[in-house]
């Protein structure tokens, strides 16, 4: 009785033994609650169900999550790992092959899109936080509805499951727009000299505009789309025969080389620079910079002071690795970055010397910069170009309100020549300089996207006379005055000389005259 006690409980033990071994042991899947991935969700397919034991699978067989035959059928077929897949006829002997080669990185990404194709059934979803599944080799799949601006889907993992963390395995680009400010700024910031978030123009000129978009990792995917959008106001004119595209390793473009294989397109007030696939263009790879190069012209409906005239970026991408990132269901876009160029109106009155509320019609005059160019403006007093003669530049002549304006200015040091005076008034005898201060934000800073932060104050003086400046309308005001009457020689000048000598001469003529009358009737 004694010793069938003890073969009863021996028999009890192995019973325990094999039922624990023909159990599904579990565990733990853990996906991020925050960082880049914290509203992402998952799914995860079972590629092969067994017995993980630091981190090797044993008793392996085809999971539930797989269509096994047409997998192995794609495996086989590959025209990069299929000679590795050969031989294989059920689960264990593709398990043996990954095993094996399981620091191959670039074997395993290929598996995971094969794996992607072909899984089967709804998976096991992952939500936040901890989760618990059978033991097993899984495709975890970012199946998150929508990643958001300047996101990406994860990409596909293979996992031998055993306490794993989910990590992010993508990368998205970013992409910046900067303007040239060609005479005023704080620093470049890393971007180039001058290049920044807000510049100020002539209308007619030519502004400079950068484009920068980093370059992600795209080793997970097989094609990789890269498209900038970009936005002109109404108040630009692209200048379509400049645009240009470089590959740098910095933003500034300090080693840029031009690169081929874009193309691009133009709607109007936009365009886009597009790549097909980035990973085939020569010199482009990870961590370095797309630079897109263009320049606009200032036209004469760009808008004076506020709100400026913005301009807008944002960059499409490929952002799904699991389907190779080709087609239009399988791009993101970042955010849009924003750029402001502004122009000013220089209003000028003229007015009586004596009586500055009397405005005085008809007087003319001409502009010039600082590099002696003359302004030349249309009908409505629109500057649209510079010339290099006084002969060259528009004459500007005051109306009845003594008014006369040049619209579409930069802010900087002009100088006003008046040729032509009201009638019955003097000519103005020097030019008279006229300084528009404009406060910008030069520099990196510019981030709220508003223009009045972009533009904080307008100031104007006339040889060094404040006038009013308004940021809102963009009118830089100042008056000029002309005094009447005729310019006459000055007392101790030449003309009083004249007369002084004069009358000396007929004195002492009539002092001849009364000497010789005395003779004659003497000698009578």
């Amino acid at each position: 009785m004694k010793h069938t006690r003890k073969l009863l409980s021996l028999l009890l033990a192995l019973v325990m033994v094999f039922a624990l071994a023909g159990t599904a042991m579990a565990a733990t899947v853990t996906v991020p609650s925050n960082g880049i991935l914290k509203d992402h969700t998952f799914t995860a397919y079972q590629i092969f169900s067994g017995r993980e034991e630091g981190g090797i699978l044993s008793d392996v067989k085809w999971g539930s999550g797989i269509n096994s035959d047409d997998f192995l059928a794609a495996l086989k077929a590959d025209t990069t790992y299929g000679s590795l897949f050969t031989d294989c006829t059920d689960a264990v002997a593709v398990a043996k092959v990954l095993g094996d080669n399981n620091t191959n990185t670039t074997l395993a990404n290929a598996v995971a899109k094969l794996a992607y194709t072909n899984k089967s059934g709804s998976g096991t979803a992952l939500s936040s936080g901890e989760n618990t599944l059978d033991d097993g080799y899984y495709l975890v799949v970012d199946t998150t509805a929508n990643v958001g601006e300047g996101g990406a889907y994860n990409t596909a993992l293979l996992q031998v499951v055993g306490n794993i963390n989910i990590t992010v395995k993508t990368d998205a680009p970013t992409v910046e727009k900067k303007v040239l400010e060609d005479d005023k700024y704080n620093q470049d910031g890393g971007y180039g000299e001058g290049y920044n978030d807000v510049a100020d123009y002539n209308m007619g000129d030519a502004v400079p505009f950068h484009l920068i978009g980093s370059v992600p990792d795209m080793s997970r995917y097989d094609t990789y789309k890269y498209i900038f959008h970009d936005t002109l106001s109404a108040g630009l004119t692209l200048n379509e025969n400049t645009i240009k595209v470089y590959v740098a390793a910095d933003k500034a473009g300090t080693d840029k080389t031009e690169i081929t294989g874009w193309t691009k397109a133009v709607d109007g007030q936009s365009f886009t620079v597009s790549f097909t696939d980035l990973k085939t263009v020569s010199g482009v790879s990870q961590g370095k910079y797309i630079i897109v190069e263009y320049t606009a012209t200032l036209n004469q409906n760009a808008a004076v002071g506020l709100d400026g005239n913005p301009n807008t970026v944002y960059l499409e991408y490929s952002n799904k690795p699991d389907q190779s990132g080709s087609g239009d269901n399988n791009t993101g876009n970042t955010p849009e970055d924003k750029v402001i160029v502004f122009t000013y109106e220089l209003d000028t009155t003229k007015v009586d010397g004596q009586d500055n509320t009397k405005k005085l019609e008809g007087a003319e005059f001409k502009l010039h910069n600082a590099d002696n160019k003359w302004a030349i403006v249309n009908s409505d007093g629109k500057v649209t170009g510079w010339a290099d003669t006084e002969e060259g530049g528009s004459t500007l002549t005051s109306d009845a309100n003594g008014l006369f304006k040049v619209i579409g200015l930069d802010d900087g040091t002009y100088y006003l020549k008046e040729t032509k005076a009201p009638t019955g008034y003097n000519l103005l005898s020097s030019e008279i300089t006229v300084v528009i201060t404009a406060t910008t934000t030069n520099g990196q800073t510019w981030t709220d996207g508003k223009a009045s932060s972009a533009l904080t104050n307008l100031a104007v003086t006339a040889d060094g006379t404040a006038g009013t400046g308004n940021t809102s309308t963009g009118i830089a005001g100042i008056t000029v005055a002309n005094n009447k009457g005729s310019t006459l020689p000055e007392t101790g000048g030449i003309g009083t000389t004249i007369f002084y000598v004069l009358g000396s001469v007929l004195v002492l003529a009539a002092v001849v005259l009364l000497v010789t009358k005395k003779r004659m009737s003497t000698n009578g």
